[in-house]
């Protein structure tokens, strides 16, 4: 009498289902080794930091090329911090990430309220990332956008899902208001909420431009057909 054909298959199956269990240490009966350590060390570089280092008292006056209304920018407070955080999930437990954040508040006299920026916090238990990457998202006028992003490539994008910045290009020298600066980063926000209530101008397509050692030197209203240009300003390192 022969065996059922079942006989003969299930020790296949049992060895797909040993060989299959290692695959993913989060699952219940997992037998593999346990995943190697991961350090991930993604500390500022002084590039990034040159572009939004602004200690309090540094402040920004900038003009509005249609109206001629001013806006005086100040730094009220400002925070550098190094992080260093594990995960603490079945898959992420074995992996560090060291980080650094910058956090500052800015008055602004135009709109009578601040700004509150903060660079990209990591995180060891979510999605996996390739590489050092920081957006500077800002809070405002009941609004978060990105305004800028490192490093500087072409393809990447960051945003906040209702809007979208893009890295568009670095002129190595910009002049404005008959001041010349270097190594200037472009960003382009499809939908940009903030700083435009008086001028009835809403979820404009704007261009911000960043200068090394200075800041935001320029915001530019595609939608619009104005600008607010720097005409004066004041870093403290």
């Amino acid at each position: 009498m022969k065996a059922p054909i079942s006989i003969y298959l299930l020790p296949i199956l049992c060895l797909l289902m040993l060989l299959g269990c290692d695959k993913d240490p989060s699952k219940p009966g997992y037998q593999g080794k346990p995943p190697k350590p991961e350090y991930h060390d993604m500390s500022m570089s002084e590039d990034l930091k040159s572009y939004l280092w602004s200690k309090p008292g540094s402040y920004w006056i900038y003009k509005n090329t249609k109206t001629g209304d001013l806006d005086t920018q100040v730094c009220t407070g400002f925070l550098f911090n190094n992080i260093t955080i594990k995960g603490d999930e079945s898959h992420s437990k074995h992996i560090t990430i060291k980080y650094d954040l910058i956090a500052r508040n800015i008055s602004s006299t135009y709109t009578k309220h601040g700004f509150y920026d903060e660079t990209t916090r990591y995180y060891p238990n979510s999605t996996p990332f390739k590489g050092m990457f920081y957006a500077l998202y800002r809070h405002g006028n009941g609004s978060l956008i990105s305004v800028f992003h490192y490093t500087f490539d072409y393809p990447r994008m960051s945003g906040t899902g209702s809007s979208y910045t893009s890295y568009i290009g670095m002129d190595s020298t910009l002049t404005i208001q008959g001041k010349t600066y270097q190594n200037v980063a472009k960003f382009d926000i499809d939908k940009d909420d903030i700083w435009e209530e008086k001028l009835n101008c809403i979820r404009s397509n704007n261009i911000y431009y960043w200068a090394k050692d200075v800041g935001l030197i320029k915001k530019q209203s595609m939608s619009c057909s104005y600008s607010w240009e720097l005409i004066e300003y004041n870093i403290i390192k």
